[in-house]
């Protein structure tokens, strides 16, 4: 007697493998958590440091006696921590759903308010710029491991910014050779 034997074509296992491949991906999917997106109270933290380093650097590039290298890399580590408050206010207000409107907020002040405001208070010294930019850069390279896409870079390139801002910008120039 004769016993049937089934015939595999190569069409069949090929088509058996792609579906095996599909349902590991699903099942794999489902089973693995991705990073969350950071919600917009996530991102105020940030938002409000990188406010604080803009205004610390350019208070303290505004000293007397520093040497001019270091006013010129403060008023650069300003420039780009307001750059990057600009950017997280974007993101906030794209995440919330809110449309940014591209007009300036602000204002100047007539002669009568810069006559009734107390003197400002004294420039800060150049480590407490560092040390406010190594809380930063912390925090924003904390946050950008729980994030994903253009967030996790946004919040890894801030970081990345501020780290080489307090550990290579800010330090002053030694003996030269």
């Amino acid at each position: 007697m004769l016993s049937a034997v089934p015939v595999t074509s190569r069409r069949g296992v090929l088509a058996g493998g792609a579906a095996l491949a599909a349902l590991g991906v699903v099942v794999s999917a489902c089973g693995e958590s991705s990073p969350k997106t950071p919600a917009v109270e996530d991102l105020l933290g940030p938002l409000d440091e990188a406010k604080r380093d803009s205004a610390l650097a350019t208070a303290a590039a505004a000293a007397a006696g520093n040497p001019p290298q270091i006013t010129a890399a403060l008023t650069v580590v300003a420039s780009q921590r307001a750059a990057h408050a600009r950017a997280l206010a974007t993101e906030i207000a794209r995440v919330a759903g809110k449309v940014e409107s591209s007009s300036s907020e602000t204002t100047n002040p007539s002669p009568t308010d810069a006559a009734a405001q107390p003197a400002p208070p004294p420039p800060p010294p150049l480590p407490d710029v560092v040390s406010s930019l190594r809380t930063s850069a912390e925090s924003a390279s904390r946050l950008a491991a729980t994030s994903s896409g253009y967030q996790a870079g946004l919040l890894g390139s801030i970081a990345a910014s501020c780290s080489v801002s307090y550990s290579v910008v800010l330090v002053p120039a030694g003996p030269t050779p």
